[in-house]
């Protein structure tokens, strides 16, 4: 590892996000950035072949930390880094930008429409947001030009166990960034005693609450809410407290979209029945069962789905070889 860039990681971890305007609590947004800070220096990096000179990385609002790691590995290779900042929240690619000061990191604060000339040289892209802004995007690139697009996809947890620990590293996955990005789970999937899981699984997400409060909550999630929560009460079970719910519900009412600190719990007795999660845009599954035929781009242990390893194919994508040029990308 660069030792320059080892030490603007930690500067960055250093900084406060308190006010950064993320949508999260103080807590929740200090231990989302500490948690993304030590995935990132415990590596192992990668580095394209060959490198490119300068990439803009086009940044998302619902995952502040999100190209901390991208810009890390890349400029440790030697690339310089423009960090294309999303209008809503720009503060932190401006510190990422601070942090890496020398490092030949900048960040372009416009709007998305203003700031297409970024890709006018051809320079390689790696996008990260909703389906429509990568769409979008895709259509400003030239034909060519290296681009790894990535928009929504959805993770799941699929366990056996129903232990107290297996619970707090699940509610910690719910927890951090209050159930945004691809990698807050949507759903438990439970093969072993759901009910003792959901009875552990709501002692840990209270906890996590009084630790990491939740932040903002937009109200238009009110309805979805409490259709789950009441479909739960009348069909199998809800846990709830403020700022979190475990709703107990069948397996046909599983949703492939996160509510913020929601975590509902779906009883299945064989791993057939999860056939059909494969049909969906997936990204990670946090499993106590080891291999899973499922179609999960990425496997990993519950407790980790929001710290990847640096050295993965994110989203079943070789990254650093698609911004190299040596395979081609495309849009989600």
């Amino acid at each position: 590892m660069d030792e320059r860039v080892v030490a603007a990681v930690r500067r960055f971890g250093s900084m406060d996000p308190t006010g950064w305007e993320t949508g999260l609590s103080a807590p929740g947004a200090r231990a989302a950035l500490h948690e993304a800070v030590a995935a990132v220096l415990a590596g192992p990096w990668q580095a394209p072949d060959p490198v490119p000179d300068r990439v803009v990385i086009w940044c998302a609002a619902n995952v502040f930390t999100a190209p901390l790691e991208w810009t890390a590995q890349l400029v440790a290779a030697g690339s310089k880094v423009v960090l294309k900042a999303p209008s809503r929240c720009p503060a932190p690619a401006r510190a990422l930008a601070q942090a890496f000061d020398g490092l030949g990191v900048r960040t372009v604060v416009q709007p998305h429409e203003r700031a297409v000339e970024l890709l006018a040289t051809g320079d390689p892209v790696l996008g990260m947001g909703g389906d429509a802004a990568m769409a979008q995007l895709a259509r400003h690139l030239l034909p060519g030009q290296p681009r790894s697009l990535h928009g929504h996809r959805v993770s799941f947890a699929v366990v056996q166990g129903s232990s107290p620990d297996l619970a707090r590293a699940l509610a910690r996955d719910a927890a951090l960034y209050d159930g945004a990005g691809c990698m807050s789970p949507a759903a438990v999937f439970a093969l072993g005693d759901h009910e003792r899981l959901a009875a552990h699984l709501a002692d840990a997400m209270a906890a996590a609450q009084r630790r990491w409060p939740r932040g903002e909550v937009d109200p238009a999630i009110g309805p979805r809410w409490r259709t789950r929560t009441g479909l739960a009460r009348v069909l199998g079970a809800s846990h709830e407290g403020p700022g979190w719910a475990v709703p107990v519900l069948p397996l046909h009412l599983a949703q492939a979209s996160v509510l913020p600190r929601m975590l509902p719990v779906h009883p299945v007795s064989r791993l057939a029945q999860l056939a059909g999660l494969a049909e969906l845009p997936l990204s990670s599954c946090a499993t106590d069962l080891g291999e899973l035929e499922l179609g999960f781009p990425r496997l990993c242990a519950p407790g980790s789905l929001q710290a990847p390893r640096t050295n993965r194919h994110h989203d079943g994508v070789d990254v650093m070889a698609v911004l190299s040029g040596q395979v081609s990308g495309g849009s989600p």
